[in-house]
């Protein structure tokens, strides 16, 4: 799925003591499609907001912001949970599983909000938690889980309808190490075995080295994008080179 954000900017209102602030300020990016993109800046830079438009849950102040050739900007609420339920999987840093819900039932959350076949559900859960190596947790609780099993159940979760977009937000922040390059591991993996466009919001130099190349976002401005294969640049000791799509500051 493509990503194209055209001169956006975006306000949240602000009270009637308080003016509106402003977040982003004139953003054009372009994503193609099939690529693992990386939003990297500090807190408050605005990367979760991008990562929000992106993802239609929120919507620009102005300009447009399309996936594919669909201007989501223009969308009515109906029309944009439809879109966010067939098309986006989303990753998020605190997991946000349904306590109530065994692992099983977590993952196939967005297939029975599709009404998919039980047949169909039973097969395609199945196949994922393979996937994500919990085959044999299925029927576990998320209290019963690590932060790390707990992530990869909200990976399998995002996969398992095969969206053609994946937004993860800080997917490694709230886990150690060790689990956080497992996690890095496993989603770059699905990368490339299933090609979905990904884009993922981190502050880690680390997880943004996985990316295909990073969009680096400060005060609410894109200011220039590292080149593809990020992560295999660091194994193989060669320098990431600068990316035509985005602005740098030499250029402004």
């Amino acid at each position: 799925m493509r990503i194209r954000l055209e001169h956006v900017t975006h306000a949240y209102a602000g009270s009637a003591e308080s003016a509106a602030v402003q977040v982003l300020d004139d953003v054009s990016l372009d994503i193609a499609s099939g690529d693992f993109a990386v939003l990297m800046g500090a807190s408050g830079s605005g990367k979760s907001t991008l990562l929000n438009l992106i993802g239609a849950v929120d919507k620009p102040t102005s300009g447009s912001m399309l996936l594919d050739d669909v201007d989501t900007s223009i969308l009515d609420e109906s029309r944009l949970t439809m879109l966010r339920r067939k098309s986006i999987g989303y990753i998020f840093q605190f997991f946000n599983l349904i306590p109530t819900l065994n692992v099983f039932e977590n993952v196939a959350f967005p297939l029975s909000l599709a009404n998919a076949p039980r047949g169909e559900v039973k097969s395609r859960v199945a196949e994922v938690l393979d996937e994500v190596g919990l085959g044999s947790r299925a029927t576990h609780f998320p209290n019963e889980l690590s932060g790390g099993e707990m992530q990869r159940v909200a990976i399998a979760r995002a996969v398992v309808h095969r969206p053609p977009l994946i937004l993860a937000d800080e997917p490694t922040g709230n886990l150690d190490s060790k689990n956080g390059e497992m996690i890095l591991d496993l989603i770059r993996g699905i990368h490339r075995t299933h090609r979905p466009t990904i884009v993922m919001a981190t502050h880690s130099e680390r997880a943004a080295s996985y990316g295909d190349y990073v969009v680096e976002v400060a005060d609410g401005k894109v200011m220039r994008g590292s080149g593809a294969g990020s992560r295999e640049s660091e194994k193989s000791g060669s320098a990431p080179t600068p990316d035509p799509r985005f602005p740098t500051p030499a250029s402004k």
